[in-house]
């Protein structure tokens, strides 16, 4: 894949006119936050290195996943996204480290707004009704911070997911070509340093 290619992202959003699904959470599931960064590092690396998403693809390619999952947690802060420590989690089932999610706000001439910077599931884990886990805690954690509207995609070829959006409530939105990234970040940031 060369880093002209593009792809198609399907677009979602949510704001309080939006209602929420009535679900009960599955058993067995809680979040956690890792201060330490390092589950959280782990993680993310186990579900970029499995991901079909031609951004993660790009960067994992070019970096391999542990290295692309350091700079996939830094580039919020380069490109400007906000938030707090404690609303990066990591989705526990059943003991185990299922899988993560990144909220951040962003500024736009209307207010505040937000977004998943990033989730994902750890292959195992996938097919189980958890990604509406990750939806669910992103968006209350960004109306809880006061965000009034969350702005999400995901590939138009990731149909659980697309599904997952769809069976929350996120109002879907027209489908848009976007540029495949090489890297998440948009500079050189140093990745020795701690993500946070």
């Amino acid at each position: 894949m060369t880093p002209n290619s593009t792809y198609l992202k399907v677009p979602f959003e949510w704001t309080s006119a939006n209602t929420r699904s009535l679900t009960p959470d599955p058993e067995g599931a809680s979040w956690k936050i890792d201060e330490t960064v390092d589950e959280l590092l782990d993680v993310v690396s186990q579900t970029l290195d499995a991901s079909r998403d031609p951004a993660d693809a790009s960067s994992v390619a070019k970096f391999g996943a542990r290295q692309a999952a350091q700079r996939l947690l830094q580039s919020p802060r380069e490109w400007k996204c906000s938030y707090e420590d404690d609303w990066w989690k990591i989705l526990i089932f059943h003991g185990e480290a299922a899988g993560f999610v990144l909220p951040v706000t962003y500024d736009e001439e209307n207010g505040s707004m937000g977004t998943i910077f990033h989730t994902g599931l750890v292959p195992r884990f996938r097919s189980l009704g958890l990604s509406r886990l990750l939806l669910r805690l992103t968006v209350t954690t960004l109306m809880s911070a006061g965000v009034l509207r969350i702005y999400c995609d995901t590939d138009a070829s990731n149909e659980p997911m697309i599904r997952s959006f769809t069976s929350e409530g996120w109002t879907r939105l027209p489908v848009r070509e976007v540029p495949v990234p090489v890297d998440f970040a948009p500079g050189e940031p140093d990745i020795s340093n701690d993500p946070r």
